[in-house]
C-alpha cells in the first residue's frame, strides 16, 4: 500500500471532515515508530491530528480501543474519520505539551504532582477494562507481557548494553538468574498493560491530560506501567513523590478492584512493583543501548547517565541477595566513575 502524500492527507481530511474548514496541514516531527503525523489547521485555531501508517492491524487496534475508552469516560483523543484503507484516520489534537514537558518546564510543583494523580487513577480504568465483557468482546486475545516477553527484555538489556561494554559478568549465570525472575513475575494477567505508559504518552491540554500512543498495549501486570511512569528517567520524579503516588494507585485499585469483586493482595503487589520496576529499567538500558552504543544516536547516549542513575536509586532501597550476578553487574554499572564515562 503506497504511501499518501501531504496534498492527499489534506483532501482527506476536507472530505471525510467538512466541519473542521481544513485549510492548511503540516507534517510534524516523527518520532521512534513509522507512524507519520499531521498537524491540519481550520484557520480560526482549531487544529486536528491526521495519523498515517502501513501497519492496519495497528491503526484498527488503536481505533478500537480509542472508541471503547471514550465510550468509558477515559480521556482519549476522539476519533473523527477513518480512511478506506485504514492506513489514515482523523483524531482530535491532544495539545503539543506531554506531560514530559510540563515536569520539566515547571518542576516538582502541587500542579504537576496533580497530573501525576489523575493519569494513576485513570490508569486504573484503563487497565480494568481489560476485565469487562464488552472490551473482551473487541479482541480474540490481548498479546501476553508473560516469562517470554520479560526473559526477551531482559536479554535485551544484555545484549544490547551490558555486553557493549568492559563490565565482568559470568554469561551463562546470569540467564539462569533471568529465567528466574521472569517465571517469578509472571502474573497478574488479565489486565490491559499499557506497556508505554511514560510522560511523552500522556498529553495535558487545558490542564488535563489526554492518553496517546496505547495501540501497544498487552495483558499483563498493571504495575509495569506504574513503573514506567514513575521511573521516566528524564522526569527524575523525587523519592517521595513515587511513595505517595504507588500509595495513592494502590488505594484507587483496590475500591476499583473490589466493585468488581477482583481478588487484590496490596503487599504482595508492592513486592512485585520493585522487581516489574527493575525489569522496566533494563528494557530502557537496553533500548539506550541500542540505539545510543549501537546506532550512535546521541540524544540515546546522553540519556544512559539518567539510566544508570535510576538502577543506582533502586539499588539503594532493593536488595538482589537472590541474583549475585545482576546483583555485581548492576552496582558496577551505577558507580559515579562509571556513569560519568557518558556525561
Amino acid at each position: 500500500m503506497s504511501e499518501l502524500s501531504k496534498e492527499e492527507v489534506l483532501h482527506f481530511a476536507k472530505d471525510a471532515y467538512p466541519e473542521a474548514a481544513v485549510v492548511d496541514i503540516e507534517q510534524l516531527a516523527q518520532a521512534g515508530s513509522d507512524r507519520i503525523y499531521y498537524r491540519i489547521f481550520n484557520g480560526t485555531g482549531r487544529t486536528i491530528i491526521a495519523t498515517q501508517s502501513a501497519n492496519i492491524e495497528e491503526n484498527e487496534r488503536f481505533i478500537l480501543l480509542a472508541n471503547y475508552f471514550a465510550d468509558n469516560h477515559i480521556s482519549v483523543p476522539q476519533i473523527l474519520a477513518v480512511h478506506a484503507d485504514k492506513n489514515l484516520y482523523l483524531q482530535n489534537d491532544a495539545g503539543k505539551k506531554c506531560l514530559l514537558d510540563k515536569v520539566l518546564e515547571e518542576g516538582y510543583t502541587e500542579d504537576v504532582k496533580a497530573l501525576y494523580k489523575k493519569v494513576l487513577t485513570q490508569l486504573v480504568h484503563i487497565q480494568l477494562s481489560a476485565k469487562d465483557h464488552a472490551f473482551q468482546n473487541l479482541f480474540i486475545e490481548l498479546p501476553s507481557f508473560g516469562y517470554d516477553q520479560i526473559i526477551f527484555d531482559l536479554r535485551y538489556f544484555k545484549n544490547n548494553f551490558a555486553s557493549k561494554l568492559n563490565i565482568e559478568y559470568d554469561d551463562a549465570s546470569l540467564e539462569k538468574e533471568f529465567e528466574i525472575l521472569a517465571k517469578d513475575l509472571d502474573k497478574e494477567k488479565g489486565y490491559f498493560m499499557y506497556r508505554d505508559c511514560q510522560g511523552r504518552n500522556i498529553m495535558v491540554k487545558d490542564n488535563d491530560i489526554v492518553f496517546i500512543d496505547f495501540q501497544g498495549g498487552l495483558q499483563g501486570h498493571p504495575l509495569y506501567d506504574v513503573a514506567s511512569l514513575l521511573w521516566q528517567a528524564k522526569a527524575k520524579i523525587p523519592a517521595d513523590w513515587k511513595t505517595e503516588l504507588v500509595e495513592l494507585y494502590l488505594s484507587t485499585f483496590q475500591v476499583e478492584a473490589e466493585k468488581r469483586k477482583l481478588a487484590f493482595n496490596a503487599n504482595q503487589w508492592k513486592e512485585e512493583y520493585n522487581r516489574l520496576t527493575l525489569t522496566r529499567l533494563l528494557q530502557v538500558l537496553g533500548a539506550y543501548g541500542l540505539r545510543g552504543l549501537i546506532e550512535g544516536k546521541e540524544h540515546f547516549i546522553s540519556s544512559i547517565p539518567l539510566g544508570l542513575q535510576n538502577i543506582h536509586e533502586w539499588l539503594e532501597v532493593n536488595s538482589l541477595s537472590e541474583f549475585p550476578i545482576l546483583d555485581n553487574l548492576l552496582h558496577q554499572i551505577s558507580q559515579k566513575e562509571f556513569i560519568k564515562k557518558f556525561k
